[in-house]
Formats: C-alpha cells, sequence, structure tokens
C-alpha cells in the first residue's frame, strides 16, 4: 500500500502507445491484483475461523477502499487525474487476486 502511495506521488508521463490502447488500466489491474491477493493472505491468518467469502470480501473492501484513496490522492498531485475506470479497474484487480489466492492457497498437494 505504501508503495502504491509513493507512485501515485509523482507526475507520470506516459507515451502514446498504440499497440497498448489500456495499458493504464492493466497496471492498475495487476497491482490491485497484488494487493487484492496479499490483503486475503492478511486477513485469513488475522481471523482464520472466518468463511472464505468474509475473507474474501474484506480482502476485496479493503483493497478497492485503498484504489479510492489513491484516486482521490492523485486528484491532489500536480501532474496525475483521478478516473472512475481506474477504480473499476482496481476493482477488477483486487477480485481476481483474491481468487487466486483462495484458489492457489487451499490446494492439497497430493
Amino acid at each position: 500500500m505504501a508503495l502504491i502511495f509513493v507512485i501515485s506521488s509523482f507526475e507520470v508521463e506516459v507515451p502514446v502507445v498504440r499497440h497498448f490502447p489500456l495499458r493504464d488500466k492493466g497496471v492498475h489491474f495487476v497491482e490491485y491484483g497484488v494487493l487484492g491477493w496479499l490483503c486475503a493472505a492478511a486477513s485469513s491468518r488475522t481471523w482464520p475461523s472466518a468463511s472464505a467469502w468474509r475473507t474474501a470480501a474484506f480482502a476485496v473492501f479493503v483493497s478497492v477502499l485503498w484504489g479510492v484513496s489513491d484516486e482521490i490522492h492523485q486528484a491532489l498531485v500536480p501532474g496525475r487525474s483521478s478516473e472512475l475506470a481506474d477504480v473499476i479497474a482496481d476493482l477488477f484487480g483486487s477480485v481476481a487476486g483474491v481468487a487466486g489466492w483462495h484458489l492457489f492457497s487451499h490446494r492439497t498437494v497430493s
């Protein structure tokens, strides 16, 4: 979360790349996918008796809440902008990260 905050504090010049039209949203998806994964891992270890759905919902909630706060932060940084589409990419990334964690953390080796 601190890394996301620090990266969002700097003005970023994005060159026009015709091959990657949604490059910024892809970065948000991956960034918040990792955050969702980490939040799911942390919350399941903090509350081991909680259901998988509750753990997943909490991890997505925390990740998306951080995404919203990041967009508010970016609105205050000169040269940065805030977009609802970024929050949506954060949401999808968080859900994918949480789902990935639950899928891979509950596998048993046979």
